[in-house]
């Protein structure tokens, strides 16, 4: 098994995060690691960025770095496609607001993905998706989960993808599948592709997708929202803590 570290940065501090997790991670690992550094130029290169190219001509809240993060399924699924069976894909954000590379070890997370196959980002208790409008849009969200009453959702708690592992396997095709295919989905009503309806873009239709298919989710009632972008925080508790997978891992 293969660890295969994603990550992307377009200028500072982003560029500083990016090359100190890249230089760190072989220290916290005992691991076969594969790095895979993307940057706004590499992805021009790709036939997809058609595809995402014109959103920066979308002006909405939620716009980000102009693409609405929405490269982000975009790599994912570039990587995920592309590694070997069973290997395990871990997604680290190039953070500005925890601009440090690893501290702690990964390995006990990778061993815990290897049997639950994935875990799909964290939810703080202090976040749910009706806060100020993080994931509230029922119009996405009816289009994305059909035929149920999506408003029950609405008040669970909002799914971060700051960090995120899918291991290679077939439970996992349909949701990276998903997470493409709605990103940029538009139709009659939804006029903007999906990504643009919320401030968290990328987010929004990654935590609806982690609602459909009924993944596995970090959290820690002493963890919340915005202290769960630090990877080191969340691998102290995975590594120093003797909890079960039901214990720190939920299904919403």
């Amino acid at each position: 098994m293969s660890v295969h570290l994603v990550l992307y940065s377009n200028n500072e501090p982003f560029d500083t995060t990016k090359r100190v997790t890249i230089e760190s991670i072989h220290k916290y690992t005992q691991k076969e690691v594969v790095i895979h550094d993307y940057t706004l130029e590499k992805i021009k290169q790709k036939e997809w960025f058609n595809r995402i190219k014109d959103l920066p001509s979308i002006d909405k809240s939620g716009r980000r770095d102009g693409y609405y993060n929405s490269w982000k399924a975009f790599i994912t699924k570039d990587v995920y496609d592309s590694i070997k069976d069973d290997d395990i894909l871990y997604y680290v954000d190039s953070s500005q607001y925890f601009p440090t590379g690893f501290t702690e070890n990964i390995d006990k997370l990778c061993d815990i993905v290897n049997e639950t196959f994935c875990v799909a980002g964290s939810v703080g208790q202090d976040v749910k998706n009706n806060s100020i409008g993080c994931c509230d849009n029922t119009m996405i969200w009816n289009i994305i989960i059909p035929d149920k009453d999506n408003n029950e959702h609405l008040s669970k708690l909002h799914v971060l993808n700051s960090w995120f592992l899918f291991k290679k396997c077939h439970s996992n095709n349909a949701f990276i599948n998903d997470w493409v295919y709605f990103s940029m989905y538009t139709d009659n009503k939804a006029i903007y592709p999906l990504v643009t309806y919320h401030h968290t873009a990328d987010q929004s239709i990654f935590n609806i997708l982690v609602v459909k298919h009924k993944l596995p989710v970090f959290y820690h009632k002493h963890i919340g929202h915005n202290d769960n972008k630090n990877k080191n925080a969340v691998l102290n508790v995975v590594n120093t803590q003797d909890y079960r997978i039901p214990d720190l891992f939920i299904r919403l």
